[in-house]
């Protein structure tokens, strides 16, 4: 009796909460170098009621990216890629662990102008790990970070066979030098659960295969 009372005013709170708006009344560029930071001035409705005071931020803009998570049905492999990356040198640098700045990550890249979500999948597939994907399996989209950044990612999935991908991969005009790992299913999925990996878009695509695609098969 009790929960059915708890769920009746939580549905009576549900249904009373008014319409949301928002007013954003001001953009501007405050920064514009490899990435963009502007500033807003915006409103936003309120739960119990009226708007907000004008509320100012600075966002990060990176727009849209694609993540493509590479794995061998037949040969139950994950393929994933390691780099050095720039958000990791700082906190690398202050453990005196500078191994810490190369990250396992997807295939992943930013969706250049004119492009769709898949075709820079595919170019970026080949790019960083050296392989001819032919279709992609659309996964989900996230954002990365909205407290501050505008960024949304693209997940998808493709199955290949993971002897054709490069040992060493990566745009030398982009100073990328990318080193593809290929991972046994068992292995991959030890690390998740083990919490051995440190990149948010690693966690999310490792947890569709294990979790969702392949989760009515065995990978003990």
């Amino acid at each position: 009796m009790s929960s059915n009372i708890a769920q009746n005013k939580t549905q009576t709170t549900m249904n009373t909460i008014p319409e949301k708006t928002l007013n954003i009344q001001l953009v501007k560029t405050e920064f514009q170098g490899f990435f963009k930071v502007q500033s807003l001035l915006f409103k936003h409705s309120l739960y119990q009621g009226g708007c907000s005071p004008e509320i100012k931020r600075e966002l990060f803009c990176r727009g849209e990216a694609v993540v493509v998570l590479l794995y061998d049905s037949n040969l139950k492999q994950i393929v994933l890629v390691e780099q050095c990356r720039p958000g990791a040198l700082q906190h690398a640098q202050q453990l005196n662990q500078p191994d810490q700045a190369w990250l396992l990550e997807p295939v992943a890249g930013m969706i250049d102008l004119g492009e769709t979500a898949v075709e820079a999948g595919i170019r970026e597939s080949r790019e960083e790990a050296g392989i001819e994907v032919l279709e992609l399996e659309y996964v989900c989209q996230f954002y990365t970070s909205p407290g501050g950044c505008d960024e949304v990612l693209h997940l998808y999935a493709a199955d290949i066979c993971a002897n054709e991908v490069s040992e060493f991969a990566g745009l030398a005009d982009d100073h990328e030098d990318i080193r593809v790992i290929k991972l046994a299913f068992t292995d991959a999925k030890r690390m998740l659960l083990n919490a051995e990996f440190n990149v948010a878009s690693t966690y999310i695509a490792l947890q569709w295969p294990f979790f969702q695609k392949l989760a009515v098969q065995s990978l003990d």
